[in-house]
């Protein structure tokens, strides 16, 4: 009875098969495994496998070790049959599909901070729109941190055969761009900082690749708003000043330099002179220097923010732009949209960044010097 009452029980558990011969095989390989491994047992363990099926008596020990033995064997093949094991074949990995896109690939270096990336991150889309060839990254940026980057990542072995090509200046315009070798792959090197890499794509720069993260875009409309109620200057113009001091002012040798005081009041002078409404939005690096030193008229907010991302999303955010220098203030001007002055002095002539400016490479025609 107790036998066929196991043979039941066992087969309403899957791989029942295996299970049922393992049943009619144990006896023998029990007598056999105890009788091998421990002599001492060797004249009940025929006993003990009878008692096992319902066949004879053993001690209380021998009933827990058959017991256990036959537990581990059924759970083993319970788990064979829910799990694949050596019972069941694994299934073909999905055939790998052949890139879509078939044309080669092109991407870039990414040397200094988030100002310069932008830079570099430009000059890749331009040169991929002007070459027909798509923009990948294989290095990593910071500036994902702010924007919602519409582009693929990838590693250099998608680049397959490539040809690197180099800069002439960091902060000049050289034609390397304007006909790459569409036979192969392309990797662009250098700061690469001049709007002419990526004057065919201003718009969509704007529009499609530097779109803030939601997050981001939020914090700095409500900051924008609460501004504007505390100044109560609901439908003013909207132009954003930033002051680069920190790093600037001790590398001087190197050609940094600062905007002198005089220019952010006659640069402030202008806007206010062009719109009626106007309210400025002061960023800096050091917020206590620019109010001692700067305009504290009722039309002039200081930002105390010390998330360099919510600043720039602020400025950026803004209708105009009063620049000081550096890539930083740069893009936070080009992305606004709208009128930007820059000061004149920067960088300083006879310098390692003078020598290495173009001016006119570096700054758009329609920008305003001051």
């Amino acid at each position: 009875m107790k036998s066929q009452c196991s043979i039941t029980f066992l087969s309403k558990i899957p791989n029942t098969a295996y299970i049922i011969t393992w049943y009619h095989l144990s006896k023998g390989f029990l007598h056999e495994s105890l009788d091998y491994f421990c002599p001492c047992f060797m004249n009940v363990s025929v006993h003990c496998c009878d008692w096992y099926f319902g066949l004879s008596r053993v001690s209380q020990a021998q009933q827990w070790f058959l017991g256990v033995l036959a537990i581990t064997v059924v759970l083993i093949l319970v788990y064979s049959s829910r799990y694949g094991g050596t019972h069941r074949r694994e299934p073909k990995p999905p055939p790998i599909n052949p890139d879509p896109d078939p044309r080669k690939k092109v991407t870039v270096t990414f040397w200094g901070r988030n100002g310069n990336h932008m830079f570099e991150y430009s000059t890749l889309i331009g040169a991929a729109k002007r070459n027909n060839m798509t923009p990948i990254l294989v290095e990593s940026t910071t500036i994902w941190n702010m924007f919602k980057l519409p582009i693929q990542k990838g590693t250099v072995e998608n680049l397959e055969t490539f040809r690197r090509y180099k800069e002439q200046l960091p902060s000049g315009w050289c034609n390397m761009t304007e006909d790459l070798d569409t036979s192969q792959g392309a990797y662009l090197m250098g700061y690469l900082q001049s709007w002419r890499y990526f004057e065919n794509v201003r718009l969509e720069l704007r529009k499609k690749h530097f779109v803030f993260h939601d997050h981001l875009k939020k914090s700095a409309m409500d900051y924008i708003n609460n501004v504007r109620k505390e100044h109560k200057k609901q439908d003013a113009v909207l132009v954003a000043v930033h002051v680069r001091r920190g790093d600037f002012v001790r590398q001087k040798r190197k050609g940094y330099t600062v905007a002198p005081i005089p220019y952010f009041y006659r640069a402030m002078n202008y806007y206010r002179k062009k719109y009626k409404n106007v309210l400025f939005i002061l960023c800096s690096n050091d917020v206590i220097w620019s109010m001692d030193n700067l305009d504290d008229s009722p039309d002039v907010h200081y930002s105390h923010n010390t998330d360099g991302y919510l600043d720039f999303a602020i400025m950026a955010s803004c209708d105009h732009m009063i620049m000081s220098a550096g890539s930083y203030s740069w893009w936070a001007g080009y992305l606004t949209g709208g009128d930007v002055i820059y000061y004149h002095g920067y960088p300083q002539p006879n310098t390692v960044m003078g020598n290495n400016t173009i001016r006119k490479d570096y700054y758009p025609p329609w920008w305003i010097p001051l």
